[in-house]
């Protein structure tokens, strides 16, 4: 319960774990057939959307995997070149304290604004010194990271458009399609997502 309620998939005051979880706790030995990583980025894509609302303060969703994608994309924000890579990826900035609290949120707009276009770094996880780290098992079902589908998690339903980030996998990246209208499927409202690749 502390794993879903506080890491995985916490709500946005990070007090609680809503009770529909439980069902799936009652067998442990079946926990492995669930697609938690879906599950996982389903929650994140649906608090970051809500987040850009200007009247919302608060986020919700596994945030060490945001922050963990973001410190390997976007290293100017706290660049640590003395850390050793680890796997799980994320526990690289456990004895680090990330980005933290040294600048308020104009400061990174700016950051970002300045630096993003020419320092992103798109492939990370291609780099040796990573590779080396990740067991060969992370790779199984590698293929599904290049799928175009619905993400669910209960009545959370996200679309992961692959398309959208064609340079993380090597790609040309051209023009994307129209995002399609969720609304029409789904009864939900068409908004725009932010990508995250869950390979690793």
């Amino acid at each position: 319960m502390h794993m879903l309620g506080a890491v995985l998939m916490p709500d946005a005051n990070g007090d609680s774990v809503h009770f529909m979880y439980l069902p799936l706790l009652v067998d442990f030995s079946t926990a492995r057939s669930y697609s938690c990583g879906s599950a996982v980025l389903a929650m994140l894509y649906r608090e970051l959307c809500r987040a850009t609302k200007p009247y919302v303060r608060d986020i919700g969703g596994c945030l060490i995997l945001l922050q963990s994608w973001a410190l390997y994309r976007l290293q100017f924000l706290a660049f640590v070149s003395h850390q050793p890579y680890l796997y799980p990826l994320p526990l690289r900035w456990t004895a680090h304290p990330g980005i933290g609290k040294l600048y308020d949120v104009p400061i990174y707009h700016l950051m970002i604004e300045q630096h993003a276009r020419e320092e992103f770094i798109w492939m990370p996880y291609r780099r040796p010194e990573i590779t080396n780290v990740v067991p060969s098992s992370a790779y199984v079902d590698s293929h599904i990271w290049c799928t175009k589908a619905p993400i669910i998690n209960f009545n959370v339903v996200e679309w992961y458009h692959r398309d959208r980030v064609l340079r993380q996998f090597g790609c040309i990246q051209p023009i994307p399609e129209p995002p399609c209208q969720l609304g029409e499927v789904h009864g939900m409202t068409n908004r725009g997502r932010f990508q995250l690749d869950w390979g690793i």
